[in-house]
C-alpha cells in the first residue's frame, strides 16, 4: 500500500459519554501525526434579548409579533409579549428569531388578531454553543501523561491572541499551529503518535446542558517528525504541553512568584486575573536574569508588532465564539521559533504588579521534548 504523507482530514468518531454533566472520553488512533483536532459543541442555546422579532409557523400572522423571552442556560423558559402584532389567531404557532438558538416553537393566546401570551410548547432543538458554557475541563493524554490540562476559556484565550477566532461551538487544539505557518519548520510542533499506546481527549460537559451534543474533526498525516544525523533520519518528539496554575488572593501592587515549574524549556506564559485588566506590570527572571519586563503599554507595543492580539476586533466571520483575551503575556518566541524558549536551570521568578486584589491565572506553554507533561 501507497503511504500518502499529505494532510488528511476526516470526521473523529466514537465520542462517548456526551450527556448533561458527562465525561466525555475520545480515544484518538496512534502512528498518526496529528497536526488539528478540533471538537463541536452544541446544546439548546437561546441567547435571548429584549423585543425580538418572531416568524409565524402556522397561521396568517404577519410576522410582526415581538417578544421577550426569559431564557435560563440557553432554555426558553417564559415568553412575554411586547407587540402584538396582527393576524394571529388562538392556537397559532411560531418561533422567535434569535443569535444562537433555533427551534423553539410557541403557541399564541390572541384575539382580534393582536395576540396575549405566547406558551412554551417546544424549547428547541441542539444549535452550535461556546465551548466555555459546554465545557468545564478539557485534558489531552497520552500514554496516561497529562499533557494539556487548560479549560476551553484558556484555550480560546490562546487562539484570539494569535489571531485566529473560532466559529461558534468550535475548540481547535493545534499542535501543528497555523499561526507558526511563517516558517519552514512549521510543523515540528505536531503530536507524532508512531509507537505511542495511547491518546486520548476527555472533556467533562456541564450540568447545565440540554440535548448537548458533540462533534469533531481532525487533521493529521503519515509522515513522521525525523531530523537528519549522520546516522540517518532520526525521529524526535517537541510536542508543546499547556497546563495552568492560579495564586489566590495577590496583593494590590507588587507580588513575586516563584513556585511555577520550569522543569523544560518555557515558551510562553499567560496572565489572567480574576478581575481582567487589572495587571499593570510583569517582570520574568530566569537564574537571576532579567528576560522580560514590560508595562502593559509596553507589551502591547512590543508583542503585537508580531501579530499576537490583545483585544483587537475579531474577523467578520459569524457567528464566532466570544472574542476573549488575556490580561498580560510573556512570549519567549515572537517570532515564532521556538528554540528560543526560555531555559531555567536553578529559579525561575514572576513579579506581577496588579492594581487590586486578585487571584492571577498563569497558563504555561512548555516543551518537555516527550509526552512527558
Amino acid at each position: 500500500m501507497v503511504i500518502n504523507t499529505s494532510r488528511q482530514i476526516q470526521f473523529i468518531n466514537g465520542i462517548n459519554g456526551v450527556s448533561a454533566g458527562g465525561n466525555s472520553i475520545i480515544n484518538m488512533d496512534v502512528n498518526k501525526r496529528y497536526h488539528r483536532n478540533k471538537l463541536q459543541f452544541s446544546a439548546v442555546n437561546y441567547t435571548g434579548g429584549t423585543a425580538l422579532a418572531t416568524v409565524a409557523l402556522t397561521g396568517a400572522g404577519n410576522d410582526d409579533l415581538t417578544v421577550t423571552p426569559t431564557v435560563v442556560n440557553g432554555v426558553i423558559t417564559a415568553v412575554a409579549v411586547v407587540a402584538g402584532g396582527t393576524g394571529y389567531t388562538t392556537a397559532d404557532t411560531i418561533t422567535i428569531t434569535d443569535a444562537t438558538g433555533t427551534g423553539f416553537v410557541g403557541t399564541v393566546t390572541a384575539a382580534a388578531g393582536i395576540v396575549s401570551a405566547v406558551a412554551v410548547t417546544s424549547i428547541g432543538t441542539a444549535s452550535p454553543v461556546s465551548p466555555v458554557t459546554a465545557c468545564t475541563s478539557f485534558q489531552q493524554i497520552v500514554n496516561g501523561v497529562i499533557m494539556r490540562d487548560i479549560s476551553a476559556d484558556s484555550i480560546l484565550r490562546i487562539v484570539n491572541s494569535n489571531g485566529i477566532y473560532p466559529a461558534l461551538g468550535e475548540l481547535p487544539l493545534y499542535y501543528t499551529d497555523p499561526a507558526d505557518n511563517i516558517n519552514q519548520l512549521n510543523e515540528l510542533t505536531s503530536w507524532d503518535m508512531f509507537g505511542q499506546s495511547t491518546f486520548s481527549l476527555k472533556a467533562q460537559l456541564a450540568t447545565t446542558l440540554t440535548s448537548p451534543g458533540m462533534g469533531g474533526s481532525m487533521e493529521f498525516d503519515y509522515a513522521r517528525n525525523a531530523r537528519p544525523t549522520g546516522n540517518g533520519m532520526q525521529p524526535f518528539l517537541q510536542p508543546i504541553a499547556m497546563h495552568e496554575y492560579t495564586f489566590s488572593n495577590l496583593a494590590s501592587g507588587l507580588n513575586k512568584i516563584n513556585t511555577i515549574p520550569f522543569d523544560y524549556p518555557i515558551r510562553r506564559l499567560w496572565f489572567l486575573g480574576s478581575t481582567p485588566g487589572n495587571i499593570s506590570q510583569v517582570e520574568v527572571y530566569n537564574d537571576g536574569n532579567k528576560a522580560f519586563e514590560a508595562t502593559e503599554a509596553q507589551m502591547l507595543q512590543m508583542y503585537e508588532d508580531y501579530g499576537f492580539q490583545f483585544g483587537a476586533t475579531p474577523a467578520t466571520k459569524t457567528p464566532i465564539n466570544a472574542a476573549r483575551y488575556f490580561d498580560f503575556a510573556y512570549i519567549s518566541d515572537p517570532d515564532r521559533r521556538i528554540g528560543k524558549s526560555l531555559t531555567c536551570e536553578n529559579s525561575l521568578v514572576v513579579r506581577i504588579t496588579t492594581d487590586i486584589s486578585q487571584s492571577v491565572t498563569v497558563v504555561v506553554e512548555s516543551l518537555p521534548g516527550s509526552y512527558a507533561g
